[in-house]
């Protein structure tokens, strides 16, 4: 099985299982679940779904780089928005 195979069938449910050990620690660390774990991990499975994207099998499956880069600066001011959000949210 293949890189790309392999992360396809972890998308959604499993991504947790995938991601690299040291990243995981630093969401987790060592608390249970939080929405900001929870909003980190939706980041996380949105970037690897643009990667799924980016490297079909045919050429002409795959995302344009411009359509793939678009996605990824739409993911990160999510991200950021949510995350400022949720921070002004906690500090009250």
């Amino acid at each position: 099985m293949g890189l790309h195979k392999y992360v396809q069938m972890a998308l959604p449910d499993r991504v947790s299982t995938i991601m690299d050990q040291q990243l995981r620690m630093e969401i987790e660390d060592g608390e249970p679940a939080t929405s900001n774990s929870m909003l980190r991990i939706s980041c996380i499975t949105s970037i690897l779904q643009v990667g799924i994207s980016c490297s079909e099998e045919m050429p002409v499956d795959r995302v344009s780089i411009g359509d793939a880069l678009k996605e990824l600066q739409a993911i990160r001011d999510k991200f950021q928005k949510l995350l400022c959000s949720e921070e002004a949210s906690s500090s009250h």
